[in-house]
């Protein structure tokens, strides 16, 4: 009798993340089985994930699902999951941009969206934050393009450019921009905005938490009393507002800002118990609605309030740009639409296995 079980899937990394992608019928429909499908999918809880396919980082340990849609103007819907790597949690609150950037190339391979030749237009429903993009996929011949010159920072070879139109971002998880009614807030004696667009997220400057805004992606990521300070605070927050106990989610995340020589901000994302590599696209999304809002912990460094335009943040990698359109009444932000280019490339398609042992 064979103890596996194997589980079609394609392996894609989708902007500076990477993870299995698969059809939500190949998964346990309870939910609980899932979890647990995901968390042998990946090798956790293990701080090597050695034993499945997670890469022993945030970015690496992601899961992307998808079903064909019901809904009438959207092709498919996404289900994003964040497996922890140490612990047997899967989180589906928070989504991810970097992975959704894979979804488009996913179901024009998997036949979920018939590919025009030239290039193929993908809708789809984030079903963790209700959010609806479209993406503009490369399809000469009928086929995904994977190689090509556009580059993005934190991935070393160039692909083929993938567009990404974001709608309906304001409040994902809260139904807010600002969930506590405030653009500043203030715990433990340092002062945050907490955002939600696209993500919940808090964000903090460099200098209140005693650091210089020079700290490598090494350092920062290595300074767990920085990391857990502004876990504390976001853990108390949360509460706050509703979202209940995160002490075991991923949202909200945590950023801090600083000036920047070489774009409109300097910024530091974390998934919150790593500092990203890069930049999560969902978290530029946030901190450029926290920049285009007067009176938050951004506008010290950031006035520019034009409701059109480019905008560009420096993370640990280098450099990421995003379009905005934003819709203003009496000052303040009621409607935000972004565009931002990526890039995926399908790594691998096959199965996988996971034992028996650990579903049942």
């Amino acid at each position: 009798m064979n103890d596996q079980i194997k589980i079609p899937c394609m392996f894609i990394r989708g902007g500076t993340s990477r993870g299995p992608y698969f059809l939500k019928e190949d998964l346990p429909s309870d939910v609980n089985k899932r979890d647990k499908t995901l968390l042998a999918v990946m090798g956790s809880p293990d701080i090597r994930q050695i034993d499945g396919l997670g890469g022993a980082e945030p970015v690496k340990s992601k899961v992307a699902i998808i079903d064909k849609s019901s809904e009438d103007g959207i092709d498919v819907d996404y289900y994003f999951a964040q497996v922890k790597i140490d612990q047997p949690i899967v989180d589906t609150k928070p989504s991810c941009g970097n992975i959704l950037v894979g979804v488009g190339p996913y179901a024009i391979e998997k036949g979920l969206v018939k590919p025009d030749d030239g290039e193929t237009s993908v809708v789809v429903r984030d079903k963790n934050t209700g959010m609806k993009i479209e993406q503009i996929v490369k399809t000469p011949g009928k086929k995904v393009q994977y190689d090509g010159d556009f580059k993005i920072d934190g991935v070393p070879t160039p692909g083929s450019p993938i567009k990404l139109k974001f709608l309906n971002i304001i409040g994902s998880q809260t139904n807010k921009l600002f969930p506590t009614g405030n653009k500043i807030d203030c715990i433990d004696g340092v002062n945050f905005t907490l955002i939600d667009c696209a993500v919940p997220m808090v964000i903090f400057k460099a200098k209140d938490l005693e650091l210089n805004g020079s700290e490598t992606f090494n350092e920062l990521n290595e300074n767990k009393n920085i990391i857990n300070r502004m876990n504390d605070i976001r853990i108390k927050i949360a509460k706050e507002v509703g979202l209940g106990d995160v002490s075991n989610s991923v949202i909200p995340k945590t950023a801090i800002i600083m000036n920047s020589d070489k774009a409109d901000i300097k910024s530091r994302y974390f998934m919150p118990w790593d500092c990203h590599p890069a930049y999560a696209v969902t978290g530029s999304m946030a901190l450029l609605a926290s920049c285009k809002s007067k009176n938050t912990i951004c506008s010290e460094f950031y006035k520019d309030y034009t409701d059109t335009g480019n905008f560009s943040l420096e993370h640990p990698s280098g450099l990421l740009k995003i379009k905005f359109d934003i819709k203003y009444e009496e000052d303040e932000i009621k409607d935000i639409s972004i565009t931002t280019t990526r890039n995926a490339r399908l790594i691998m398609s096959g199965n996988v296995y996971v034992k028996k042992s650990l579903i049942d």
